[in-house]
């Protein structure tokens, strides 16, 4: 564009150092670059640790829906309501469900560190020890970052401490190069608004809500508002843009109770055990946000660490850590006092991983959903607690990435590999190969081609 003050590459820019995002707008862009634009998709993905509920050789089948093919609302909330999966029926027409996928490679330590590298890689581990594995291979997010939008990195987002054991192990920006992790919604959001710069005392009053960002910046969003050309529509995506910012500052920001004023700290601890779920909801805010804006096309959300030793609330009552849960024992190893009724417990947490998944389908400061040529899923890299089996990983696809997808459906994948799946979100956020075929090739060239069957359409 001539007048570089509406390049959509860059910022609003006010008060110094202080950045506000802009939507697209199509009267401000030109016509083929938007057009371009139009056509990229998104993907997020968010993870889960330490298996769930589901039929193998510990137990019996309480996560997936009882039988294969078509899925509806109604088939989820009667015939399968004891099912983990029935938290998502309203999304039922939205779904793919790929259930028994493998990650192919052989994990001889750790199989939470070796099977959580695969996960978006399906590539070998190597080197690294079990708290520190190294993936032979780039994470498709980042694949598809360096297509779609280059030079901006994936948003790499994980709802636990980065000194914990097996930390972010999932997103890998190239051969052994791990990606940098957030872990705190705050944080993550002042550096998108381009707040990471600004004054300390400005940080603090737009994270107090003293202020808003849009206050910053007034003057020129009556600038740009006062442009000729805009059109009535983007005048009115512009009015709920700074309506969405303030909205989205409210729940990205820590709640500070008037007694707690030196308490910054503790409300700046979103990896803390109590924290930890608030923060899962708020960083899917931040990746629905981020996409209307098209800050960025693809993001991770990790929940918890390689093996989730969060303490989960539910019912009001505290759980023991879930990686002791998933181990059926008061141990994370294989000897320990039993946990009553640990396997109702783990179903649980199922229901609240896939209810923090249902808040992501729904996520949106516009009052849509992320489902709107995008491909939203929810993984797990292990397929059951106990015995780290790797053969049975679950996956849930959502969006149908502008039709690509056959939607509405559960699927075998009868234990082939992970890459099959990858094959499918590649061609769900629109990536093909050169001559315009399916993308099949993904992951280790040792692993067969292809996609998920029956997962596209046409």
């Amino acid at each position: 564009m001539k007048d570089s003050r509406w390049n959509r590459r860059r910022f609003l820019q006010g008060a110094g150092t202080v950045a506000l995002a802009l939507p697209m707008l199509e009267s401000l862009w030109p016509k083929t670059a938007f057009a371009q634009a139009n056509r990229h998709r998104f993907l997020a993905v968010m993870r889960a640790g330490n298996g769930v509920v589901q039929q193998s050789n510990e137990h019996g089948e309480r996560f997936w829906p009882r039988e294969v093919g078509a899925i509806s609302a109604e088939v989820l909330r009667t015939g399968n309501a004891d099912r983990a999966t029935s938290e998502l029926a309203d999304y039922a027409d939205k779904l793919l469900m790929v259930k028994r996928v493998r990650l192919p490679f052989a994990r001889n330590s750790c199989g939470h560190s070796e099977a959580i590298v695969q996960v978006l890689t399906a590539m070998p581990h190597t080197g690294g020890t079990a708290n520190n594995p190294l993936s032979h291979g780039k994470s498709v997010d980042w694949h598809i970052a360096e297509r779609v939008q280059p030079g901006v990195d994936p948003l790499v987002f994980m709802t636990a401490p980065t000194s914990s054991y097996i930390a972010n192990a999932m997103s890998w920006s190239a051969p052994q190069q791990r990606s940098s992790v957030e872990t705190s919604p705050r944080t993550a959001y002042m550096r998108m608004m381009g707040l990471s710069t600004a004054p300390p005392e400005v940080q603090q009053l737009v994270a107090n809500r003293r202020k808003s960002v849009n206050d910053l910046v007034r003057d020129q969003m009556r600038d740009l508002l006062a442009q000729p050309q805009l059109s009535t529509r983007d005048r009115n995506r512009l009015d709920q843009h700074f309506s969405a910012v303030r909205d989205m500052e409210l729940q990205a920001s820590c709640d500070l109770d008037a007694g707690q004023a030196g308490a910054i700290n503790a409300l700046n601890s979103p990896t803390s055990n109590d924290n930890r779920e608030a923060a899962a909801r708020q960083f899917a805010d931040l990746i629905a946000w981020a996409f209307n804006c098209r800050l960025n096309h693809v993001a991770t959300l990790q929940i918890g660490t390689g093996n989730d030793d969060t303490q989960y609330t539910i019912n009001n009552v505290k759980l023991p850590r879930f990686h002791q849960i998933s181990h059926r024992i008061y141990s994370d190893g294989s000897e320990g006092q039993p946990i009553p009724d640990a396997i109702e417990l783990h179903h649980q947490i199922d229901r609240l991983q896939l209810r923090l998944y249902r808040h992501l389908l729904y996520a949106s400061p516009y009052g849509g959903t992320l489902l709107d040529d995008s491909v939203a899923c929810w993984t797990n890299d292990l397929g059951d607690g106990v015995a780290h089996n790797a053969s049975i990983t679950p996956w849930i696809i959502a969006g149908s990435g502008g039709g690509t997808l056959r939607t509405g459906q559960v699927i075998d994948h009868q234990q082939k590999p992970v890459n099959l799946v990858l094959n499918t979100l590649l061609n769900g956020v629109g990536l093909r190969k050169g001559d315009g075929s399916p993308t099949n090739n993904f992951g280790d060239p040792s692993l067969e081609q292809g996609v998920v069957n029956n997962s596209l359409l046409g």
